[in-house]
């Protein structure tokens, strides 16, 4: 060990002639390593909250969505739907028909949108297929979610009444009646969308509510999300007036622009709880300036430079931050496993999206947080190190 590092050590961790100054020092590092542990949590909990919503959204949606801008028709022209699904990185194109129904069931009605689409575009609805119980011997029916089963007081197989809203425009300016059975009912954990959603095939829609006149919308499914954009600029280039391209992440914008907005106010609150941690540094190390005070003017007498003494005291910065970013970091990794393993933190789904708390903290965000907070500690040390440098040495032993 060097000789800084030896002093260093030794005046941070040794024994020191006020036992109180040994206190503050074990102090500051445990707010160190509390004000690490909190960074870390809140940082992971945001990314797991983002993560898992998007995960589920992205489950009950397809990737991209090719609408209409006008109620004239879908009349897009099967050689535009060939190109785009030409387009590389693009799994599968299909049709989607939607319509908003009324359905009634044991003196209960409640409404809800129905989408039709191909079986194997339902199956790769993760959220809905993952997460389903569904009776295979009915040929034809209805998939809904959980909380429409249960607002509704039915379960599967049973018989529902359900009304197509759309029918109202038309000359009789009464809904279509139409009786079905439940096919499947799914818990995606997302209350509201359970809801919300429902759906079948296309054969089902056309024997509910009549032949299919043509599609409401194309669905697109793709080979990775990362494409998305690419693919989006290369359909937009395809597609003619009127037409245009939606992914999943513009159909449901409200919901991400909250969780970004929600996300600084939170870093900035425990960055500020990690800034005190950091103060504490400074006063720690004054402290021991005040406590060593002959030792450093004895140093400063034998020929020790004031860059060695500044050396000194940022290591010593270095060493209180070094030691509070490995305890916070080691709590912080077995708060994470005690709550992914036993799911230790609740949540009520139908507010939060997912009944726990789901915490995902990345390499990258380690080594930001870790580097971060040294350089700070090594900062907040400069003011005491030029403290200690800028002592006279016969100032220093003549207080002695």
């Amino acid at each position: 060990m060097s000789f800084t590092g030896y002093l260093a050590t030794r005046y941070l961790f040794g024994k020191h002639r006020i036992p109180f100054i040994a206190f503050i020092a074990r102090t500051t590092i445990i707010g160190m390593a509390l004000g690490v542990t909190t960074l870390v949590l809140a940082l992971g909990i945001m990314h797991g909250f983002e993560s898992v919503v998007t995960e589920k959204i992205i489950g009950f949606d397809t990737h991209i969505r090719i609408e209409k801008l006008f109620e004239s028709g879908f009349d897009l022209p099967d050689e535009r739907i060939q190109e785009i699904s030409d387009i590389p990185g693009v799994n599968k194109i299909f049709r989607i028909r939607k319509t908003e129904l009324m359905l009634k069931a044991n003196g209960v009605t409640e409404g809800a949108l129905l989408e039709a689409m191909p079986e194997e575009a339902l199956e790769q609805l993760y959220s809905v297929s993952s997460n389903m119980n569904q009776n295979d011997s009915i040929s034809s029916g209805i998939i809904i979610g959980a909380s429409m089963a249960e607002m509704l007081g039915v379960s599967l197989s049973e018989s529902i009444l359900i009304y197509d809203l759309a029918s109202l425009t038309e000359m009789t300016g009464y809904p279509s009646i139409a009786q079905t059975q439940i096919k499947g009912i799914y818990e995606s954990g997302m209350v509201d969308y359970d809801k919300s959603y429902l759906y079948c095939s296309l054969s089902t829609m056309n024997e509910l509510l009549g032949d299919d006149d043509g599609p409401d919308e194309f669905g697109v499914f793709l080979d990775d999300l990362a494409l998305t954009d690419q693919v989006m600029a290369q359909i937009d280039s395809i597609l003619p007036y009127a037409y245009l391209s939606i992914s999943w992440k513009d159909r449901h914008q409200t919901l991400f622009n909250w969780m970004k907005t929600q996300q600084l106010p939170i870093l900035v609150i425990f960055s500020m709880i990690m800034l005190v941690a950091l103060v504490n540094i400074a006063s720690t190390l004054i402290l021991i300036i005040m406590e060593k005070r002959s030792e450093i003017g004895t140093l400063r007498a034998l020929g020790t430079s004031k860059a060695r003494i500044r050396r000194i005291f940022a290591l010593e910065g270095l060493m209180i931050g070094l030691s509070g970013v490995i305890l916070g970091l080691s709590f912080s990794v077995l708060l994470i496993w005690l709550q992914s393993t036993f799911g230790l933190i609740r949540l009520p789904s139908d507010v939060y999206f997912m009944d726990s708390v789901s915490i995902q903290i990345s390499i990258q965000d380690i080594f930001l947080i870790s580097g971060s907070i040294l350089l700070l500690a090594v900062l907040s040390s400069l003011i005491p190190a030029m403290q200690a440098s800028g002592l006279k040495p016969a100032d220093a032993l003549r207080d002695e």
